[in-house]
C-alpha cells in the first residue's frame, strides 16, 4: 500500500494541544519526565497490528490518508488512547484542496461562505468546513461506539491537529492551478475553513502538524493568517531532541507545542509545556536588599501564574514572577524554584539562583579567530554584580593570551592553530569577588558534508566523493593519516576507494589545512553493500525460480531530516527483512505482505540528495538492492 502522506499513522497530525499536565521544559532532558509527556500518534496504517503500549498520551488519526475518509481501526484506537496514562485523547485529520476536480467539492452553499462551485478562496474554505464537519462526525460514532455517555462533549475536550503535507492533493502543486498566489490563497483558505468547522463545533484547542517546507510550499509561509496557532513539529531523533526542539521557531508563528520523533517502529511524541530557562544571577551585599528580577516564561496560552515551592522566605517569587528579596542577606548562594502554570493548563517548573557578594562573568566566554588575524585580536571581559570598578589578576594563559587589570584580552602576537586559554580572578571596591575564564580557539577549519558514503561493491570502480571543508582562506590542503590503501584522499580532498572491497565499513581520516596557517580534520566513512542477486542462468526451457527476495520498484522517496512510509514492491519478503542502506539513514519494516514491504525510512538533517540504494536481507542471508531518490 502507498500511503499518499508521510504516514499518517503514527507521523501525522498537528500540534496545538497541551495534553492536561504537560513536562517541564528547561532544557534536553534537564529534568526527568512526567508520566504524561511523551506518548505516540497513529492511525490507518496501524490497523490489524500491535499498538505502543502504555503510553503516556494518544493521538489518533481520524481520516483514511485524505479528506472525506475514516480511518476503518478509529474505534480501536480512541479505545487505545483513552486507556493511556493521561486519559484525554487527541485526534488529527488529513487536509488536502486538489480544487473543483473533486467529488466532494462544494456546487451549492449559502455558508459559511456563498459558493457555487466555482475554483475560489470562498468555496475552498467551504470544502475545508465540510472536510472538519465530516472528521467530526466520524469522531462522534466512534465515541459512541467506544460507550462514552456524551460523544459531543468528549469530542470538544480533546485537542484537534490538521496534518498539512505535501503528500496529499493541493492547488499549487497541481498543473491545472498552481503555484500562484490564487492557489495559495486557495489553499490557505481550505486550512482556515477546517479551523473555523471545529471552533464552531465547540473544540477549543486546534493546531496544524506539518514542517516548515511543507507549510512554506502549501500556504507561501502564511503566518499572519494563523497567528495563535499552535504548531506540531516532527523530525527529532529521540526524547533528548525533542525535548530541545521545543524551542524550535514555529512556521504559524503560534506557540511548538508538540514534537514528533522516532520511537522505534512508532512515532513518539514529546509535549513541550511551558518553556523556563534556569536563571543565575549576583548582586553584591550592600544591594541585596533592593534586589528584584523578573521571570520570564514562554510557550504560553496566557498569563502564567507562578507558585513558589522553595527558597522563602530569603527569596520571594510572587504569583506574577516578580523576585525580590526577604531583607539585606549576607554574601552567599540563594536559589528559588517552583512550578508555573497558564490558562490551558500547560505547566512547566522555575528556578533562580542568586549569587550575594560574588562576581559573576558575562559573555564572552570564548572567541574564534583565523590565524592570520590572531596577532590583532582583543576582546573585553564583563562582569555582573560588581559595585564599581573590576580589577582582574591573570593566573594562567600567558604569554598566548594576557588579560590586564581591566579584562581587555589580547595575544602576545600571531598564534599558531589551537586553542588557548586565560583564567583568573576578579575583586571590586566593595569585597566582592570572582573568578574568569576565557577560551580562544584560533585556525579551525570544519569539514562540511559528506562525511560518509554507502556504494554496492559492484559500483566501485566509479565511486568518488569530495570533502569539503568551511572557515578556510584560500585552497584547503588533505593529508591523510589512516585508512589508505582501502580508500584514498588526495591533496584536493577526492575520496575514491580499491574496486575489491568487499561488504563493510572503511573510514578514511586525516588533517586539512590552508595557505593561512589554519588548520582541521577529516573523517569519511563509506559503506560497501553487497552487490545486486543475479539469478542464475537458466535454458530456455526450465521456468527460474528467485532463490532470494527480488525487489522491483520503491514508491515514494527519502527526506533528509525526516521520517517518511516508502513501499517496495517485488517478491520473496516473507519474514520481515532488514533494510539497510547509506550511513545516517535507518529503515524498518513495519509491514510485509511478501510481496510488498512498507518501511518507515529516517534521514538525519542536512543528508545530502540523490540516488541511493537500500540492501534488502532475509533471516537466511539471501538479499537483493533496489535504488531510490532522496530528495
Amino acid at each position: 500500500m502507498i500511503f499518499p502522506l508521510k504516514k499518517f499513522a503514527a507521523a501525522c497530525v498537528a500540534i496545538a494541544l497541551i495534553f492536561g499536565a504537560s513536562a517541564v521544559v528547561v532544557a534536553a532532558q534537564s529534568t526527568p519526565l512526567s508520566p504524561t509527556s511523551t506518548g505516540y500518534d497513529i492511525s490507518f496504517p496501524q490497523c490489524g497490528y500491535a499498538y505502543p503500549s502504555v503510553p503516556g498520551f494518544g493521538v489518533v488519526g481520524v481520516n483514511g490518508g485524505k479528506p472525506f475518509t475514516t480511518n476503518k481501526c478509529l474505534a480501536g484506537e480512541l479505545s487505545w488512547a483513552k486507556g493511556a496514562v493521561n486519559q484525554q485523547p487527541a485526534f488529527y485529520v488529513n487536509t488536502a484542496n486538489g480544487g473543483p476536480n473533486n467529488g466532494q467539492w462544494p456546487s451549492s452553499q449559502s455558508t459559511p461562505d456563498v459558493c457555487a462551485g466555482a475554483n475560489s478562496v470562498p468555496c475552498s474554505y467551504d470544502y475545508g468546513w465540510n472536510a472538519a464537519r465530516y472528521s467530526f462526525s466520524a469522531v462522534l460514532t466512534a465515541e459512541a461506539t467506544d460507550g462514552a455517555t456524551a460523544p459531543n462533549q468528549s469530542a470538544i475536550a480533546s485537542p484537534w491537529w490538521l496534518d498539512v503535507e505535501t503528500g496529499n492533493a493541493w492547488e499549487v502543486k497541481s498543473n491545472l492551478y498552481g503555484p500562484t498566489a490564487a492557489a495559495y490563497a486557495n489553499d490557505t483558505a481550505m486550512i482556515e475553513g477546517e479551523i473555523a468547522s471545529l471552533t464552531n463545533a465547540g473544540v477549543t484547542n486546534v493546531g496544524v502538524y506539518s514542517t516548515s517546507q511543507q507549510w512554506r510550499a502549501i500556504t507561501d509561509a502564511s503566518t499572519s493568517n494563523f497567528p495563535s496557532v499552535p504548531a506540531w513539529i516532527p523530525g527529532f531523533g529521540s526524547v533528548a531532541a525533542a525535548e530541545a526542539g521545543c524551542s524550535t521557531a514555529s512556521f504559524t508563528s503560534g506557540r511548538v507545542a508538540l514534537i514528533q520523533y522516532g520511537a522505534g517502529s512508532y512515532d513518539g511524541d514529546y509535549n513541550c509545556g511551558l518553556l523556563n530557562t534556569p536563571l543565575t544571577t549576583s548582586v553584591t551585599a550592600a544591594n541585596s536588599a533592593t534586589f528584584s528580577d523578573q521571570l520570564v516564561t514562554t510557550n504560553n496560552n496566557g498569563a502564567v501564574t507562578y507558585v513558589q515551592t522553595s527558597g522563602s522566605p530569603d527569596l520571594v517569587v510572587s504569583s506574577a514572577g516578580l523576585v525580590t528579596t526577604s531583607a539585606a542577606l549576607t554574601d552567599g548562594t540563594y536559589v528559588a524554584s517552583g512550578t508555573t502554570s497558564d490558562p490551558h493548563g500547560d505547566v512547566g517548573t522555575f528556578s533562580l539562583t542568586l549569587e550575594v557578594g560574588v562576581l559573576l562573568q558575562d559573555s564572552p566566554l570564548t572567541a574564534n579567530v583565523k590565524a592570520s588575524g590572531s596577532a590583532a585580536f582583543t576582546d573585553q571581559l564583563v562582569v555582573t554584580g560588581n559595585t564599581g570598578t573590576v580589577t582582574f589578576v591573570p593566573v594562567t594563559g600567558a604569554p598566548s593570551l594576557s588579560v590586564n587589570s581591566s579584562g581587555l584580552v589580547t595575544t602576545s602576537g600571531a598564534l599558531a592553530a589551537g586553542t588557548y586559554g586565560a583564567t583568573g580572578t576578579m575583586d571590586d571596591p566593595g569585597g566582592d569577588a570572582g573568578s574568569y575564564s576565557f577560551t580562544l580557539t584560533v585556525g579551525k577549519l570544519v569539514q562540511r558534508t559528506p562525511t560518509a558514503g554507502t556504494v554496492a561493491a559492484s559500483s566501485l570502480s566509479t565511486f568518488s566523493d569530495q570533502l569539503s571543508v568551511g572557515a578556510n582562506l584560500g585552497a584547503v590542503s588533505y593529508l591523510q593519516t589512516t585508512g589508505s590503501p582501502d580508500l584514498v584522499v588526495n591533496s584536493t580532498g577526492v575520496v575514491t576507494a580499491l574496486t575489491t572491497l568487499t561488504k563493510g565499513t572503511y573510514k578514511a581520516i586525516g588533517t586539512t589545512s590552508d595557505p593561512n596557517g589554519d588548520v582541521g580534520t577529516f573523517t569519511f566513512t563509506l559503506t560497501v553493500t553487497a552487490p545486486v542477486v543475479t539469478p542464475p542462468p537458466t535454458s530456455t526451457t526450465t521456468t527460474t525460480v528467485p532463490t532470494g527476495p527480488v525487489a522491483t520498484a520503491v514508491h515514494g522517496y527519502a527526506v533528509a531530516g525526516r521520517t517518511v512510509t516508502l513501499s517496495i514492491d517485488g517478491s520473496g519478503f516473507n519474514g520481515r527483512p532488514r533494510i539497510t542502506s547509506h550511513a545516517g539513514t535507518t529503515a524498518l519494516v513495519i509491514r510485509d505482505t511478501g510481496r510488498v514491504l512498507v518501511v518507515r525510512v529516517g534521514v538525519k538533517a542536512h543528508s545530502r540528495n540523490g540516488v541511493f540504494t537500500f540492501t534488502i536481507t532475509l533471516a537466511n542471508g539471501k538479499s537483493c538492492q533496489v535504488r531510490y531518490n532522496q530528495r
